[in-house]
């Protein structure tokens, strides 16, 4: 039941500013393309992140490390076509 509760508070949602300047100067950091990354705070108190490939659900506690982590391996770069998108916790 709380994954339903979960699913049902990231919808609809819109990107906060602040969150998404940091997460979109990280990205650029790394020396990637920041088009398309959004994040949020969502109403239970964790970051949504989302990208055109994937998307993501940290705490707030280490959000940034945690997502940079995903970064680099890979989670958030494009995907082939006719693969699915990636949800990562």
């Amino acid at each position: 039941m709380q994954s339903t509760q979960r699913a049902l508070s990231i919808f609809p949602r819109q990107p906060s500013p602040i969150e998404t300047q940091l997460l979109r100067q990280l990205v650029v950091v790394q020396g990637r393309d920041p088009w398309g990354f959004s994040a949020a705070v969502l109403p239970d108190g964790t970051i949504s992140v989302r990208s055109p490939a994937a998307a993501a659900f940290y705490p707030v506690d280490g959000w940034t490390s945690r997502f940079m982590r995903h970064l680099h391996q890979g989670y958030f770069d494009a995907r082939t076509h006719g693969q699915a998108v990636q949800r990562v916790s």
